[in-house]
């Protein structure tokens, strides 16, 4: 009886909102490799490029803008990961990469120069 409970919870709570009752439910598929919704966790789906160890660009959930983050400790045993810039243009987000990380790794630097110059729109 408890699990229906807990499925109609995880079934009736907002799109990419957390549910402080569905940890349980959500614990498993981290173990089992599955991307995570909430942004600041080390698995993600929505990450654009690795920029270094400590550095990441991710697209927000909502799609309307790209994501620089720095690490910041740990979780569980999982890298944790918090918001450093917020950027709707492939220009603002070089700049902020540039000036947060001082190495990027060339291929993270190659794939941020391959986005749209405005996010939202095809690649120019």
């Amino acid at each position: 009886m408890g699990s229906n409970i807990l499925a109609r919870n995880l079934s009736q709570q907002e799109p990419g909102r957390g549910n402080r009752h569905a940890t349980a439910a959500c614990t498993p598929n981290i173990a089992r490799g599955h991307a995570q919704h909430h942004e600041s966790a080390d698995e993600y789906s929505g990450i654009v490029a690795r920029l270094s160890a400590s550095h990441r660009v991710i697209i927000c959930k909502d799609r309307t803008q790209w994501i620089l983050q720095r690490r910041d400790g740990e979780r569980h045993g999982r890298a944790r990961w918090a918001g450093v810039g917020y950027c709707m243009t492939r220009e603002a987000l070089l700049r902020a990469s540039r000036a947060s990380c001082a190495r990027i790794d060339p291929a993270a630097l190659a794939a941020l120069a391959a986005l749209p110059e405005h996010i939202g729109r095809p690649s120019t």
